[in-house]
Protein backbone atom coordinates (compact mmCIF):
# COMPACT_ATOMS: atom_id res chain seq x y z
CA UNK A 1 0.00 0.00 0.00
CA UNK A 2 1.36 3.38 -1.00
CA UNK A 3 1.50 6.30 1.39
CA UNK A 4 0.52 9.88 0.59
CA UNK A 5 2.71 12.95 1.07
CA UNK A 6 0.81 16.26 0.79
CA UNK A 7 2.81 19.02 -0.89
CA UNK A 8 1.74 22.35 0.62
CA UNK A 9 3.25 24.62 -2.04
CA UNK A 10 -0.26 25.76 -3.09
CA UNK A 11 -1.63 26.18 0.44
CA UNK A 12 -3.01 29.45 1.80
CA UNK A 13 -0.01 30.56 3.86
CA UNK A 14 -2.04 33.39 5.38
CA UNK A 15 -4.18 30.82 7.20
CA UNK A 16 -1.95 27.85 7.93
CA UNK A 17 -3.97 26.89 10.98
CA UNK A 18 -7.05 26.13 8.87
CA UNK A 19 -4.99 24.45 6.19
CA UNK A 20 -3.37 22.10 8.70
CA UNK A 21 -6.67 21.31 10.38
CA UNK A 22 -7.71 19.89 7.01
CA UNK A 23 -4.38 18.16 6.34
CA UNK A 24 -4.26 16.61 9.81
CA UNK A 25 -7.73 15.11 9.32
CA UNK A 26 -6.64 13.06 6.28
CA UNK A 27 -5.13 9.60 5.88
CA UNK A 28 -1.91 11.10 4.47
CA UNK A 29 1.35 10.07 6.15
CA UNK A 30 3.55 13.06 5.34
CA UNK A 31 3.65 16.78 4.66
CA UNK A 32 5.96 17.51 1.73
CA UNK A 33 7.99 20.75 1.76
CA UNK A 34 9.48 21.94 -1.54
CA UNK A 35 12.45 24.13 -0.65
CA UNK A 36 13.77 26.04 -3.70
CA UNK A 37 16.55 28.63 -3.75
CA UNK A 38 16.04 30.52 -7.01
CA UNK A 39 19.30 29.03 -8.34
CA UNK A 40 18.77 25.30 -8.79
CA UNK A 41 15.31 26.24 -10.08
CA UNK A 42 14.04 29.72 -10.85
CA UNK A 43 11.53 29.86 -8.00
CA UNK A 44 12.60 30.73 -4.44
CA UNK A 45 10.50 29.33 -1.59
CA UNK A 46 12.99 29.61 1.25
CA UNK A 47 10.94 32.32 2.94
CA UNK A 48 7.57 30.86 1.96
CA UNK A 49 7.54 28.26 4.71
CA UNK A 50 7.48 29.14 8.40
CA UNK A 51 9.22 25.88 9.24
CA UNK A 52 8.86 26.06 13.01
CA UNK A 53 5.16 26.90 12.76
CA UNK A 54 4.57 24.07 10.31
CA UNK A 55 6.37 21.67 12.61
CA UNK A 56 4.09 22.76 15.45
CA UNK A 57 0.84 22.62 13.45
CA UNK A 58 1.39 19.33 11.63
CA UNK A 59 0.61 15.92 13.11
CA UNK A 60 2.14 14.37 9.98
CA UNK A 61 5.80 13.51 9.53
CA UNK A 62 7.77 15.96 7.42
CA UNK A 63 9.13 15.01 4.00
CA UNK A 64 11.58 17.71 2.88
CA UNK A 65 12.65 18.06 -0.75
CA UNK A 66 15.63 20.37 -1.28
CA UNK A 67 15.87 21.90 -4.76
CA UNK A 68 18.84 24.04 -3.87
CA UNK A 69 22.36 24.66 -5.08
CA UNK A 70 25.12 23.20 -2.86
CA UNK A 71 22.67 21.59 -0.38
CA UNK A 72 25.47 20.40 1.93
CA UNK A 73 25.88 24.01 3.10
CA UNK A 74 22.27 24.26 4.27
CA UNK A 75 21.37 20.78 5.45
CA UNK A 76 21.67 21.45 9.16
CA UNK A 77 18.73 23.87 9.15
CA UNK A 78 16.47 21.10 7.88
CA UNK A 79 18.05 18.36 9.95
CA UNK A 80 17.16 20.38 13.05
CA UNK A 81 13.46 19.97 12.18
CA UNK A 82 13.86 16.19 12.61
CA UNK A 83 11.81 15.23 9.55
CA UNK A 84 11.24 11.67 8.40
CA UNK A 85 12.95 12.30 5.04
CA UNK A 86 15.30 14.83 3.48
CA UNK A 87 15.82 14.47 -0.26
CA UNK A 88 18.56 16.18 -2.25
CA UNK A 89 19.00 16.21 -6.00
CA UNK A 90 21.46 14.08 -7.90
CA UNK A 91 21.93 16.80 -10.52
CA UNK A 92 24.80 19.29 -10.11
CA UNK A 93 25.66 17.87 -6.69
CA UNK A 94 29.34 16.98 -6.37
CA UNK A 95 28.87 16.23 -2.66
CA UNK A 96 25.92 13.87 -2.88
CA UNK A 97 27.61 11.15 -0.82
CA UNK A 98 28.44 13.69 1.85
CA UNK A 99 24.82 14.87 1.90
CA UNK A 100 23.50 11.32 2.26
CA UNK A 101 25.93 10.54 5.08
CA UNK A 102 25.14 13.75 6.96
CA UNK A 103 21.39 13.17 6.77
CA UNK A 104 21.61 9.55 7.86
CA UNK A 105 24.12 10.25 10.63
CA UNK A 106 21.40 12.39 12.20
CA UNK A 107 18.97 9.43 12.12
CA UNK A 108 16.94 10.90 9.27
CA UNK A 109 16.12 8.96 6.10
CA UNK A 110 17.97 10.20 3.03
CA UNK A 111 16.40 10.50 -0.39
CA UNK A 112 17.92 11.24 -3.77
CA UNK A 113 15.72 13.11 -6.25
CA UNK A 114 16.10 12.91 -10.02
CA UNK A 115 14.64 15.15 -12.70
CA UNK A 116 12.56 13.77 -15.62
CA UNK A 117 15.48 14.06 -18.05
CA UNK A 118 18.00 12.30 -15.79
CA UNK A 119 18.82 8.69 -16.66
CA UNK A 120 18.22 6.10 -13.92
CA UNK A 121 21.74 4.68 -14.49
CA UNK A 122 23.26 7.70 -12.74
CA UNK A 123 21.67 6.49 -9.50
CA UNK A 124 23.64 3.25 -9.47
CA UNK A 125 26.49 4.46 -7.18
CA UNK A 126 23.96 5.49 -4.52
CA UNK A 127 21.30 2.77 -4.68
CA UNK A 128 22.73 0.75 -1.79
CA UNK A 129 22.99 3.82 0.47
CA UNK A 130 19.70 5.66 0.13
CA UNK A 131 16.39 5.18 1.89
CA UNK A 132 14.31 6.66 -0.92
CA UNK A 133 14.49 7.61 -4.59
CA UNK A 134 12.29 10.60 -5.42
CA UNK A 135 11.28 10.49 -9.08
CA UNK A 136 10.20 13.86 -10.41
CA UNK A 137 7.23 13.33 -12.74
CA UNK A 138 7.30 17.01 -13.73
CA UNK A 139 10.19 19.41 -14.12
CA UNK A 140 10.78 20.98 -10.69
CA UNK A 141 9.91 24.57 -9.93
CA UNK A 142 6.15 25.01 -10.17
CA UNK A 143 3.07 23.25 -8.83
CA UNK A 144 0.10 22.20 -10.96
CA UNK A 145 2.08 20.74 -13.88
CA UNK A 146 0.89 17.80 -15.97
CA UNK A 147 2.22 14.35 -15.06
CA UNK A 148 4.82 13.04 -17.53
CA UNK A 149 3.89 9.55 -18.73
CA UNK A 150 7.59 8.68 -19.18
CA UNK A 151 7.63 8.37 -15.37
CA UNK A 152 6.01 4.94 -15.57
CA UNK A 153 8.92 3.45 -17.48
CA UNK A 154 11.36 5.01 -15.04
CA UNK A 155 9.57 3.34 -12.13
CA UNK A 156 9.70 -0.02 -13.92
CA UNK A 157 13.47 0.34 -14.38
CA UNK A 158 13.94 1.42 -10.78
CA UNK A 159 12.02 -1.60 -9.53
CA UNK A 160 14.75 -3.81 -10.98
CA UNK A 161 17.20 -2.23 -8.52
CA UNK A 162 14.66 -2.33 -5.73
CA UNK A 163 14.48 -6.12 -5.83
CA UNK A 164 17.98 -6.32 -4.31
CA UNK A 165 18.08 -3.10 -2.30
CA UNK A 166 16.08 -1.56 0.50
CA UNK A 167 14.75 1.78 -0.63
CA UNK A 168 11.35 3.33 -1.27
CA UNK A 169 10.15 4.89 -4.50
CA UNK A 170 8.46 8.28 -4.21
CA UNK A 171 6.77 10.02 -7.15
CA UNK A 172 6.33 13.79 -7.19
CA UNK A 173 4.51 15.98 -9.69
CA UNK A 174 1.08 15.92 -11.30
CA UNK A 175 -0.06 13.00 -9.17
CA UNK A 176 -3.85 12.69 -9.09
CA UNK A 177 -6.65 10.13 -9.09
CA UNK A 178 -6.21 9.54 -12.84
CA UNK A 179 -2.69 8.14 -12.53
CA UNK A 180 -2.56 6.91 -8.93
CA UNK A 181 -3.93 3.44 -9.70
CA UNK A 182 -1.14 2.75 -12.18
CA UNK A 183 1.43 4.16 -9.75
CA UNK A 184 0.13 1.71 -7.13
CA UNK A 185 0.36 -1.16 -9.59
CA UNK A 186 4.02 -0.30 -10.24
CA UNK A 187 4.78 -0.54 -6.49
CA UNK A 188 5.34 3.16 -5.86
CA UNK A 189 5.70 3.57 -2.10
CA UNK A 190 4.97 7.27 -1.65
CA UNK A 191 2.77 9.48 -3.85
CA UNK A 192 3.46 13.20 -3.48
CA UNK A 193 0.51 15.36 -4.47
CA UNK A 194 -0.03 19.08 -4.10
CA UNK A 195 -2.61 21.09 -6.01
CA UNK A 196 -4.89 18.08 -6.60
CA UNK A 197 -5.22 17.74 -2.82
CA UNK A 198 -4.94 21.22 -1.30
CA UNK A 199 -7.21 22.82 -3.90
CA UNK A 200 -9.82 20.09 -3.59
CA UNK A 201 -13.12 20.93 -1.91
CA UNK A 202 -12.74 17.87 0.31
CA UNK A 203 -9.10 16.97 0.91
CA UNK A 204 -10.04 13.90 2.97
CA UNK A 205 -11.91 12.35 0.06
CA UNK A 206 -9.17 13.42 -2.35
CA UNK A 207 -6.53 11.63 -0.28
CA UNK A 208 -8.69 8.51 -0.13
CA UNK A 209 -9.02 8.62 -3.93
CA UNK A 210 -5.22 8.50 -4.23
CA UNK A 211 -5.16 5.56 -1.87
CA UNK A 212 -7.87 3.90 -3.98
CA UNK A 213 -10.09 3.62 -0.91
Amino acid sequence: MSEISISILDCNFNDLETEFEKINSTDASFVHLDIMDGIFVSRDTRNTFDLEKIKTLSNKKLDIHLMIDKPIKYLQRYIDLKPEYISVHLEKNSKLNECINKIQSNKIKAGVAINPDTDIKFLEPYIKQVDMILIMSVFPGEGGQKFLSSTFEKIKLLNQYKMKNNFKISVDGGVNNLNSEKLHSLYSDILVSGSFLVKNEDIKIAVKSLLNK
